[in-house]
């Protein structure tokens, strides 16, 4: 097996296994809602919340604000979002099946 196509391969299992080894830690997930919505609002929380589960929203940072919170508490992220996870992983996926495409095609 050519080089470039073990690096293919590589890149495709590692874009599979990121956003599945990140699943255990995401929080938000709600089984009512449709995919979309959960692709939007579930991620991994960064920081320990008082409220429950971790928001974004805008609602949330106005309310903070009005809550006398500093300014880097109100802009510290409270949650990484899953969907840069899932891009992360359709990228290395799609950068693989090029990558094994371009071995086969080299003599």
């Amino acid at each position: 097996m050519k080089r470039e196509k073990k690096k293919g391969l590589v890149l495709i299992v590692a874009g599979i296994c990121i956003p599945l080894l990140a699943l255990p830690f995401v929080t938000g997930f709600d089984a009512q809602k449709g995919i979309m919505s959960n692709v939007y609002e579930t991620g991994i929380p960064l920081q320990k919340t008082t409220h429950g589960m971790p928001e974004t929203s805008a609602k949330t940072q106005t309310n903070d604000a009005k809550d006398g919170k500093s300014l880097v508490e109100r802009f510290t992220p409270r949650m990484f979002p899953l969907r840069y996870l899932l891009a992360l992983g359709v990228f290395l996926i799609f950068i693989g099946i090029v990558k094994i495409d371009r071995a086969r095609k080299t003599p």
